[in-house]
């Protein structure tokens, strides 16, 4: 009786790579939750100040014109 056929095993390199897929999927490690009290600007202490500098950047930009 011969054996059966597995078409998924058929072209060698699509099955390794799909291993290899695999594979690495199973070592990645899970993702990390939101720490409960973390903001939406992340974990730079800078990112208020860098926020509130492009927002007055661009309210001068667009008020300028009006002023001269």
């Amino acid at each position: 009786m011969a054996p059966k056929h597995e078409p998924e095993v058929t072209d060698l390199e699509r099955y390794r790579k799909a291993k290899a897929k695999a594979e690495a999927e199973k070592r990645k490690p899970p993702p990390r939750p939101k720490a409960p009290g973390q903001s939406f600007l992340g974990s730079n202490p800078r990112a208020g100040l860098i926020l509130a500098i492009v927002v007055v950047v661009a309210l001068a930009l667009w008020l300028a014109p009006r002023f001269l």
